[in-house]
């Protein structure tokens, strides 16, 4: 049965590679000979991220079309409504294996611009990875790339050996993968007509044409200000410290613990929500009405999404932002300098936490700070400017993206006054 089986994979490769190769290429260049679209379809994919649909519906809103199209979604923290088209569901009369292939060819009929990971487009674990620049082009195409983690994380190449090993903690099978990573990070390098790649730049890749904290922006409209304003301290009432303890080594998870331990051995009133196997529905809940404090990651550099979460529900962060290397370029050529997350490490976080404990009042300024950045920084209006901007740069408005949030050069950063806030470096002064 065996034999039988690796007898039929050879026939159906070496039948299947030449022919999808001769398909690709001549509809590419049909695609190719079509009169352009006035105003350029966009798509959003191929991984299902949720970041994809908060960028699809953005630039929905502006007019264009814009659509995500991913292989499937994932239930158990995301609904079906945040999705657009999944090849899961598409072509029923195919095979399973063969949709990426079809959900390729559709997608290149379909759209005109290309926001990918570094997973490329349905085809990164086919034979045809490294054909997609090339099908892309023939079709008159463009392609904007943004990495979310472990599509383009090659450890070897990470400069920060903490983040290596926190890495290694929650991944380590990645470990064993760079070279194939490796390859796609230098492929999709070399032939994205844009690379924006946020905190995660300086890790390998080599380039970037947009430089910025973050790739990340949040529907406002559904992640209200909380109205909380506890004036809890620890002593005279309860403070509640959420963490998500999803990517525990990644996170430090274990140090958020034993910093929260000692803090309740000294006396402190402190609750614990983890954040863990919920829905994001549940999640805005436990953020809007019942957190004083988010802990979002001790170890990696900068923050994610939860981090955002948190500061447009308006209650303070905290976050690693120690390291100078990755963090001096996004303060002198960025607007990060306004960014109130409080820094956190393993080695400080006891003290950090039982600042914000003690102090409600700092609480409060920070999350009224918190809130006030992601309304200028990082709303849907947000991702409406940056990949507007892109979109510009791609149709050769533009000569250059290096400069978009200079904050001396850079008009986005001037276009409200600067955001307030009582921390130097992200750090608490006493």
């Amino acid at each position: 049965m065996k034999l039988l089986k690796k007898l039929v994979t050879l026939i159906v490769t070496f039948f299947w590679i030449p022919l999808y190769f001769i398909v690709a290429t001549c509809w590419a260049a049909t695609i190719g000979l079509r009169k352009r679209r006035q105003k350029p379809a966009l798509v959003w994919g191929s991984t299902p991220i949720i970041n994809n649909s908060y960028w699809a519906r953005a630039m929905k809103s502006s007019g264009f079309i814009s659509e995500t199209y991913t292989t499937d979604f994932y239930s158990s923290i995301n609904k079906r409504e945040d999705w657009d088209r999944l090849v899961s569901e598409e072509f029923s009369w195919a095979l399973h294996p063969m949709k990426p292939y079809l959900g390729f060819l559709s997608g290149l009929w379909s759209y005109d611009l290309f926001f990918l990971s570094f997973d490329g487009f349905f085809l990164g674990n086919t034979p045809f990875q490294f054909f997609q620049s090339f099908w892309f082009r023939l079709a008159g195409k463009k392609v904007v790339v943004m990495p979310y983690g472990s599509d383009s994380y090659v450890y070897r190449n990470i400069r920060s050996t903490g983040l290596i090993h926190g890495l290694m903690m929650s991944y380590p099978k990645a470990a064993l993968k760079q070279d194939t990573i490796q390859k796609q990070v230098s492929y999709w390098s070399k032939n994205a007509d844009v690379l924006f790649s946020g905190i995660m730049g300086p890790d390998g890749f080599g380039r970037w044409d947009v430089l910025a904290p973050t790739i990340l922006y949040i529907d406002l409209d559904q992640w209200k200000p909380s109205n909380r304003k506890s004036n809890a301290d620890g002593v005279n009432g309860s403070v509640r410290i959420v963490h998500a303890p999803n990517h525990r080594g990644f996170k430090g998870s274990e140090f958020i613990l034993d910093s929260i331990k000692k803090l309740q051995a000294e006396g402190l009133k402190i609750e614990l929500i983890l954040l863990e196997k919920l829905q994001n529905s549940r999640v805005k809940e436990i953020l809007n009405e019942e957190a004083d404090i988010l802990v979002e990651q001790l170890i990696a550099t900068g923050h994610g999404m939860n981090g955002l979460e948190g500061l447009a529900s308006g209650i303070p962060v905290i976050s690693n932002i120690e390291d100078e290397s990755y963090m001096l370029p996004l303060r002198r050529w960025s607007y990060f300098e306004e960014c109130p997350i409080v820094s956190g490490t393993p080695e400080n976080l006891v003290d950090v936490l039982r600042k914000l404990i003690t102090h409600p009042h700092l609480r409060n300024q920070l999350g009224d700070a918190g809130r006030n950045y992601v309304e200028k920084y990082h709303g849907l209006d947000s991702a409406r400017f940056v990949f507007g901007e892109i979109i510009e740069f791609l149709q050769g408005n533009r000569e250059s993206l290096i400069n978009l949030f200079h904050p001396l050069l850079g008009e986005y950063p001037n276009r409200s006054p600067k955001i307030v806030h009582p921390l130097v470096k992200n750090r608490i002064v006493d």
